[in-house]
């Protein structure tokens, strides 16, 4: 769960910086969509950690 908030700032985050460098609301939100999947801890698919270790 904290991950999952931590990647949701994050792309929030990248959102906001992007949006203020490019002007362009699109390229913001393909790069806040790419950082929220690379950071939640499944990867964005299936269940368990990012490496795959399941515990």
């Amino acid at each position: 769960m904290v991950g999952i908030l931590i990647a949701v700032l994050l792309a929030a985050l990248v959102y906001v910086i992007l949006a203020a460098i490019t002007g362009s609301a699109i390229v913001a939100i393909v790069g806040a969509v790419l950082v929220l999947l690379a950071g939640i801890p499944s990867g964005g698919f299936g269940m368990g950690s990012r490496w795959g270790a399941r515990t």
